[in-house]
């Protein structure tokens, strides 16, 4: 399991805009604020601070083209997942 993960998730907690956008990002890839909020249904008034968050907080970088990319691999997630769902 992700270390890094875990602590975003209790952090964070799982129903907030923050994670959502976290989780979008490390299964999509590296996405605009726009994209972001087209596909997740997340108003982009929401996403653009719940990036901003995230970046302060070290969970996602941001590059030159103006995309963001999680710093969490997907299969971070979902190994943390399967050891919930197996215990």
């Amino acid at each position: 399991m992700s270390d890094l993960f875990d602590k975003a998730a209790q952090e964070l907690g799982s129903g907030t805009s923050q994670f959502k956008v976290l989780v979008f990002l490390a299964f999509r890839n590296a996405s605009t604020p726009s994209v972001i909020s087209e596909e997740t249904g997340i108003l982009a008034g929401t996403v653009r601070p719940a990036l901003r968050a995230l970046l302060e907080k070290g969970y996602v970088k941001q590059g030159e083209d103006g995309t963001y990319k999680s710093v969490i691999p997907f299969t971070d997630i979902i190994s943390s997942l399967y050891m919930i769902n197996k215990k």
